[in-house]
């Protein structure tokens, strides 16, 4: 199967299926393979060690959200080691 760079899903859950999804995401991020599939495609993603992570919630009236966000790099950054110029 072809390998995608992307992968999008949104559905209606109830708060189980969707306590299941968070439970089988988090597995996978444990094991460090997040693997995505759809007809189209397989996407797959191996977070290292240390990932970045934001959680945000909101309650407006009459809807509420929580979103999390998890980011990681796949290959250590360059980072200078000498001190910028300030005058």
């Amino acid at each position: 199967m072809k390998s995608k760079t992307k992968f999008s899903h949104d559905s209606l859950l109830d708060r189980n299926s969707t306590k299941e999804l968070l439970v089988t995401l988090a597995n996978a991020i444990k094991k460090g393979e997040l693997e995505f599939q759809e007809s189209e495609g397989d996407l797959v993603l191996t977070p290292k060690n240390l990932l970045q992570v934001s959680v945000r919630a909101s309650d407006e009236g009459d809807k509420q959200e929580v979103e999390i966000k998890l980011k990681w790099r796949t290959k250590a950054k360059e980072i200078s080691d000498t001190p910028p110029k300030i005058k």
